[in-house]
């Protein structure tokens, strides 16, 4: 559940085993167990039981490897849509350590390709697009999205999660 998390930042996260029963709800079903187990636990975290009380440290579970962008020469970055939120913004796998060029303080002329736009401006805010203007922003996650102020970016662009998204430098 937390790969993304624990890929990009790591440094003291323990995964535990949540094996101590007496902190889920109880029957527990067998397809809610974010009502039945996780959210009882977290509120039992909200009440400043110590973590150890809910089971064993693991080092062998599961990790999913995040799909990362990629350089394929020096004008070209090719990332993918890995979320679109409620307000139809598109999350991006691609960070600004990806393509510095655009995000310094005198960027390079670039486009973002997406669907069947082309994206040439980067925003600080979304208040600081126009009125269902497409425009790239980093978003609360680091990663850059492709949005439009007071519109969905997903119907203006014609895409969704798993659209290939391309960063082409001039």
């Amino acid at each position: 559940v937390l790969s993304v998390v624990y890929a990009t930042e790591n440094d003291g996260l323990t995964v535990r085993a949540v094996d101590a029963s007496h902190y889920y709800l109880d029957p527990i079903s067998n397809t809610f167990h974010g009502r039945d187990v996780f959210a009882p636990v977290t509120g039992w975290l909200s009440r400043r039981v110590e973590v150890e009380k809910f089971g064993e440290p693991i080092t062998d579970y599961i990790r999913y490897a995040p799909p990362t962008a990629k350089r394929l020469n020096e004008k070209l970055v090719k990332g993918v849509v890995i979320h679109v939120d409620r307000f139809g913004s598109l999350r991006t796998n691609i960070k600004p350590s990806d393509v510095p060029e655009i995000f310094g303080l005198e960027p390079k002329p670039f486009k973002i390709v997406a669907g069947k736009a082309e994206i040439t401006n980067i925003r600080n805010a979304y208040a600081e697009g126009a009125q269902g203007e497409l425009f790239g922003i980093v978003g609360s996650t680091g990663y850059l999205e492709i949005s439009s102020n007071r519109g969905s970016a997903a119907q203006a662009v014609g895409t969704g999660k798993g659209t290939e998204v391309g960063i082409v430098l001039s």
